[in-house]
């Protein structure tokens, strides 16, 4: 298959899909399921805590192998992690030792990290109109609707394992769709620059090794946007794993999954607004919006004694996260950074690594307080963000 094959107005969907597979399932499904599982295995908050930080292990592996260049994210890269991916939803059901648990959530992050990067890399060039790239991001959000509404569904009749049964045969439909998302068989090694001429004086070593004050300003801006982009994982991160455990004593173990629906319509209408919100009033801007309504859902989920506040909490998580996510990227990429994408998404994970660690290790009986933690790491997030933004001086 040409590079080029598949490119028409199914384009977006296949990478909506692909996303679908490697974020809504594949990551996020554990969090709907998980009050399931802790009622039916009668865990504490630590073991699920675990198992989600090894995923975000895994996911970090995932980013780390291709920003380092030990992994190409080509055509067969990105195909065999749709499948591993899917493959491993239907082994979580096989039993739930927690070190398999473990092991096998380890491994599904990796996928997803994999599968991620090779669509959102791609994104651009697979966008033949303005609006693409929002169908493509959307499906992050279009996943968490679908993990939602299986566990909505059918956990009234179906227990743990075969809720996990039923999200892996939809990810292989998914997946299917997907397979064609238009992607290089081989990845091109970035072109070498031309060697400038130069007068002999003007020509040593150390004159050339000097970086240029566009350099010094981008390595900079760079560290603040990972820095902010560290915490924002951190932050984001435990509400996405707590949310529907929040809901569990208002809702009910398996009602509880609603609020992950609501978060999932938001999330799948976010990229498209925040793209064009973006365009109006510029990243600055943008950024301190979509930061300022994300600190506050976590701040009112620390409220959600009622379902109406909870249903607002989850939208608000749905809407802002992935829009922190195409402006953040996008800014590491107006600044010309290689691999800005895998780099940036590098931090990210270790944050999320570091939230539900955070979490087992001293806020397990504390749900509440984790949630205060998150409001306060994603303040800091939009301070260091804002920083970098302004540092890097890209169009705002």
């Amino acid at each position: 298959m040409s590079e080029s094959t598949g490119h028409s107005t199914l384009t977006p969907i296949r990478g909506n899909l692909g996303l679908a597979v490697a974020m809504g399932m594949g990551r996020f499904f554990y969090t709907p399921a998980l009050p399931l599982m802790v009622a039916a295995l009668h865990w504490s908050s630590a073991p699920g805590a675990w198992i989600a930080t090894l995923n975000y292990v895994g996911y970090f592996i995932g980013n780390l192998v291709i920003a380092r260049g030990w992994v190409e994210p080509n055509r067969f890269v990105y195909r065999l992690s749709l499948i591993v991916s899917t493959v491993g939803l239907a082994a979580v059901a096989l039993t739930p030792d927690l070190l398999w648990q473990g092991s096998i959530r380890t491994i599904a992050g990796i996928a997803s990290g994999l599968i991620f990067v090779c669509v959102t890399q791609r994104i651009p060039a697979n966008s033949r109109r303005p609006h693409h790239g929002g169908i493509a991001y959307g499906g992050v959000g279009f996943g968490i609707l679908v993990s939602g509404a299986i566990v909505l569904a059918a956990g009234s009749f179906a227990d743990w394992r075969q809720l996990w049964l039923i999200c892996a045969g939809v990810s292989a439909v998914f997946s299917i769709i997907a397979w064609t998302w238009p992607i290089p068989a081989r990845i091109p090694a970035p072109k070498k620059p031309e060697p400038k001429t130069a007068p002999a004086a003007a020509t040593s070593d150390d004159s050339l090794a000097d970086p240029t004050p566009f350099d010094a300003s981008r390595n900079r801006a760079m560290a603040f946007l990972s820095a902010g982009y560290f915490f924002q994982g951190g932050g984001y991160i435990i509400i996405g794993t707590y949310l529907v455990v929040l809901a569990g004593p208002v809702f009910g173990a398996t009602a509880a999954a609603s609020t992950w629906l609501i978060a999932g319509i938001a999330t799948a209408a976010s990229p498209l607004t925040w793209s064009a919100v973006a365009a109006r009033i510029g990243t600055v801007r943008s950024l301190t919006v979509c930061y300022s309504l994300q600190v506050f859902g976590a701040l009112l989920a620390v409220f959600g004694s009622t379902p109406i506040v909870l249903f607002i909490a989850a939208a608000l998580f749905g809407f802002t996260f992935i829009g922190v996510v195409m402006m953040t990227i996008g800014t590491g990429t107006q600044l010309g950074v290689a691999n800005a994408s895998a780099k940036l998404t590098t931090w990210y994970s270790l944050g999320q690594i570091a939230g539900p660690a955070l979490v087992a290790a001293a806020l397990s009986e504390h749900i509440v307080a984790a949630f205060i933690a998150s409001a306060v790491a994603l303040a800091i997030a939009m301070g260091l963000t804002l920083i970098g933004v302004l540092a890097g001086n890209v169009e705002r």
